[in-house]
C-alpha cells in the first residue's frame, strides 16, 4: 500500500472495489504508518469522532485518544517496531477515544499490521461502545472506570507474568517520576530501591495464587531521579475470562513523608520513655543519697579522730558526686526545677568568653557571630552556661589536632512547614544558639543516638554520655528544641532553639516583615544539592515561594546545565558536595563566566566553619542550615537584589 495523497481519504491501492468497501463500511477503519500518522480514514471514522476526513489525514492518530492512551499508543507502536513483539497485533481491547468536542467515550480497538514497499503500516478497526456501556443514570461504566484510573492519586501498575509493565496510570509520573510511555514494556525491577528489595517482592508475589490479594506492604522504591522512597503497595492477581493467570495489578501509595513523621514520632516517644525511666531511677537514687548523706552528718558527730573524719569525708564527697549526677539525669527527664529569667543570649555568650578560651586551650580558635537586635528568651541562665560549656568541651575533644569553634546567635521564625517533622515543636519565633566546630564529625548512626543518656563514643573514663542528653532535657523543658548537623571529617553544629519572649504589640510588625520577605517575582533558581531528600524538600519550598526551580545533583552537573543554555537568575548551592566541585568553586565559576547570575550558598555550619580551607570570598552570603521559610525567603530576595 502506498502513502495517501491526502485527497479526502482515497486509498492509493488502485483497487476500486476495496476502496469502495472501505469508504462504505459501517465500521470505522483507519490506516496509519509506522510513525502513527493517519494515511487513510473512512467516513465512519470521521462521523464517529466528529471530524471531517481532511482534518484527520496527515495527523497523528493519538489525537483521537485521551491520556494515558495517547502516550501508551506511541509506546506500543515503538515497542513493536523495536522488538517485533505482536502483543498489540490481532488483539482487540477496550480503550477510550476522544471526540473533536472533547468528549471521552469507550471504544473497542483491533489492530493488524502489514507491509507495503518496505514500510510497516497498521490497520485499526474501531467500534463505538458508548451505547453498551451506559448505565441508567447516563454515566458510562467504562468512562467511570477510566476516570477513576486516570485520576486516582496513587500509582497503578499492571504487569504481565514476566514482570513487564503493560499498563499504568498518569499518577506514576508523580510517584515514580516516569511518564507512562517510559514504563510500558519495561521490567518493573527498575522501580525498586535495589535488587534485594525486588527479589523480596518477587518471592511474596510467587505465592499470590494462594492468596489473590497481598496484604498492604511497605516497599522501598527509587524514583527516576535516583531518590529512594517508601510506598505502601497492594498487589492483586489478574485473570482472563477463562480463569488463566495473566499478570498482576498493584496500587502504590507514596508514604515517604509519613515515614519521616513516624520516625520523628518514634524518636520522640523513645526519648520520652527513656526520660521517664531515667527520672524514676534518679528520684529513687536521690532518696538513697539523702539517707546516706544524712547518716554521714549524724555519724560525723560521733567520730573521735581526724583519720575517721577523713574517711567519712571521702564517702560524703562520693555521695555528693552522685547527687550531682542524679540532678543531671533529672534535667534530662525534665523533672528538675529550673529558675528561668528573661535574658539576652548575647550577654550570656560574651560573659563566658574568657572561661571558654581557657577551656579550649591555645590550639583551638574561638569565634563569635552574635546577631544585633537579638530577641530575649526566658530560661535558666545556669543551664545555658552549662550547655555552652558542655558543647565546647565536646568540640574540643573532637579536635585533638586543633581547629576552630564558632558560637552564633540568630533570630529565626519557624512556620508550619519548618516544624512538620518535629514532634511537639510549635511554629513561632525563636532565638537560635549554635555551636559549630571543625572536628571529626559524626556518622548518621551516631547522630541518631546523640541525645540518649550514657551514649558516648569517647573512650572509657573520658565521658559519661550525659552532656547532650542534659542539654536536650533543659531545652525541651524551656519550650524549645535541639537539632544537630554533622558531616564526617567536616565538623558538627548543635543548634538550640529557645522561644522568644517579647512585649505585647510586636506581633503585627513581625508578621508584616515575614510576608514582605516572601514576595517573589517568578525568577528561576538553579538548586544544587547532592542529597536527594534535601533537594526535593528545598525545591518544594522554593516553588511555594513563587520561584521556578531547576535542579542539579552536583557542581559539575550545574556547570553543564549553565553551559547548555539554562537561563537562571540565581544559583542556590550547598557548600560541601562530592565530585571535587564545592559550592565555592561553583560560585567562582559563575562569577567568571556568567556574572549576571546571582549566588547564594547554604551550609549547616557557621560562615567561618563553612569557609574553612577555602579561598576567602567575603562577598558570598551563606544561609545557615536548618533555615526557616522566612529566612530562606529573605536570603533569596537579598541575593537577587544585590548589585
Amino acid at each position: 500500500m502506498q502513502d495517501n495523497d491526502q485527497s479526502g481519504g482515497k486509498s492509493a491501492s488502485g483497487l476500486p472495489i476495496l476502496e469502495a468497501a472501505l469508504q462504505t463500511a459501517v465500521g470505522a477503519v483507519v490506516i496509519i504508518d509506522d510513525g502513527g500518522i493517519m494515511r487513510t480514514v473512512n467516513p465512519a471514522v470521521a462521523k464517529l469522532f466528529g471530524y471531517a476526513q481532511e482534518e484527520l489525514i496527515g495527523q497523528n492518530v493519538s489525537m483521537l485518544m485521551p491520556e494515558p492512551y495517547r502516550s501508551r499508543h506511541d509506546g506500543y507502536i515503538r515497542h513493536h517496531l523495536e522488538t517485533g513483539e505482536r502483543k498489540i497485533i490481532g488483539i482487540g481491547r477496550q480503550v477510550m477515544g476522544r471526540r473533536k468536542s472533547g468528549q471521552i467515550f469507550p471504544i473497542h480497538l483491533s489492530v493488524s499490521a502489514f507491509e507495503s514497499e518496505g514500510r510497516r503500516y497498521f490497520t485499526g478497526i474501531i467500534v463505538d461502545l458508548s451505547d453498551t456501556h451506559t448505565s441508567s443514570n447516563g454515566l458510562g461504566e467504562a468512562q467511570l472506570i477510566q476516570a477513576i484510573f486516570n485520576y486516582l492519586p496513587d500509582a497503578v501498575l499492571v504487569v504481565d507474568g514476566n514482570g513487564k509493565v503493560m499498563l499504568c496510570n498518569p499518577a506514576v509520573a508523580r510517584v515514580f517520576g516516569y511518564a507512562p510511555e517510559e514504563l510500558i514494556g519495561q521490567s518493573k525491577s527498575i522501580l525498586y530501591h535495589d535488587p534485594e528489595e525486588y527479589a523480596r517482592m518477587q518471592a511474596l508475589e510467587a505465592n499470590i495464587a494462594e492468596q489473590p490479594v497481598l496484604e498492604p506492604r511497605t516497599v522501598r522504591y527509587r524514583r527516576k531521579s535516583g531518590e529512594p522512597f517508601h510506598a505502601e503497595t497492594i498487589v492483586s492477581v489478574l485473570k482472563d475470562q477463562s480463569g488463566r493467570f495473566t499478570g498482576l495489578i498493584s496500587l502504590n501509595r507514596d508514604i515517604s513523608k509519613q515515614v519521616v513523621q513516624d520516625e520523628a514520632l518514634r524518636k520522640s516517644q523513645r526519648m520520652e520513655a527513656i526520660g521517664q525511666l531515667t527520672g524514676g531511677i534518679a528520684h529513687d537514687f536521690n532518696n538513697l543519697l539523702t539517707i546516706i548523706t544524712g547518716n554521714h552528718e549524724l555519724l560525723e558527730m560521733e567520730l573521735q579522730t581526724d583519720e575517721q573524719r577523713e574517711l567519712l569525708a571521702r564517702a560524703n564527697n562520693a555521695a555528693l558526686m552522685g547527687a550531682r549526677l542524679t540532678n543531671r539525669l533529672l534535667t534530662f527527664a525534665r523533672r528538675r526545677r529550673l529558675d528561668p529569667v528573661v535574658l539576652n543570649l548575647n550577654e550570656q555568650v560574651l560573659g563566658m568568653a574568657e572561661l571558654l578560651r581557657r577551656t579550649l586551650g591555645e590550639s583551638i580558635a574561638l569565634g563569635t557571630l552574635l546577631a544585633p537586635g537579638l530577641w530575649s528568651v526566658r530560661t535558666d541562665p545556669s543551664e545555658v552556661e552549662n550547655a555552652v560549656l558542655n558543647l565546647a568541651i565536646n568540640s574540643r575533644d573532637a579536635m585533638p589536632a586543633g581547629g576552630k569553634l564558632v558560637i552564633e546567635t540568630r533570630n529565626v521564625v519557624l512556620d508550619e512547614r519548618d516544624v512538620a517533622n518535629e514532634v511537639g515543636v510549635e511554629p513561632g519565633e525563636y532565638v537560635r544558639l549554635s555551636v559549630s566546630d571543625t572536628g571529626l564529625g559524626m556518622s548518621p548512626e551516631v547522630l541518631s543516638r546523640v541525645f540518649e543518656p550514657f551514649f558516648t563514643t569517647k573512650e572509657p573514663g573520658k565521658g559519661t554520655g550525659l552532656g547532650l542528653s542534659v542539654i536536650y532535657g533543659f531545652v525541651k523543658q524551656s519550650g524549645g528544641h535541639v537539632t544537630v548537623y554533622s558531616e564526617p571529617g567536616r565538623g558538627t553544629t548543635v543548634n538550640l532553639y529557645l522561644p522568644r519572649v517579647r512585649a505585647v504589640g510586636e506581633w503585627a510588625a513581625t508578621a508584616k516583615q515575614a510576608a514582605a520577605a516572601e514576595a517573589a517575582t517568578g525568577e528561576t533558581i538553579l538548586l544544587v544539592e547532592d542529597n536527594p531528600d534535601v533537594r526535593k524538600v528545598t525545591a518544594r519550598r522554593l516553588e511555594h515561594l513563587g520561584y521556578r526551580v531547576l535542579e542539579a545533583e552536583s557542581g559539575m552537573r550545574a556547570i553543564e546545565m549553565l553551559k547548555g543554555g539554562a537561563e537562571v537568575d540565581l544559583l542556590f548551592s550547598d557548600v560541601v558536595m562530592p565530585g571535587g566541585v564545592s559550592g565555592f568553586d561553583l560560585a567562582r565559576w559563575v562569577k567568571a563566566n556568567m556574572p549576571s547570575v546571582h549566588v547564594l550558598l547554604t551550609s549547616g555550619f557557621a560562615d567561618d566553619i563553612a569557609r574553612a580551607g577555602e579561598t576567602p570570598a567575603p562577598e558570598l552570603e551563606i544561609l545557615r542550615k536548618p533555615y526557616s521559610g522566612t529566612e530562606l525567603a529573605a536570603a533569596l530576595r537579598a541575593a537577587l537584589e544585590a548589585s
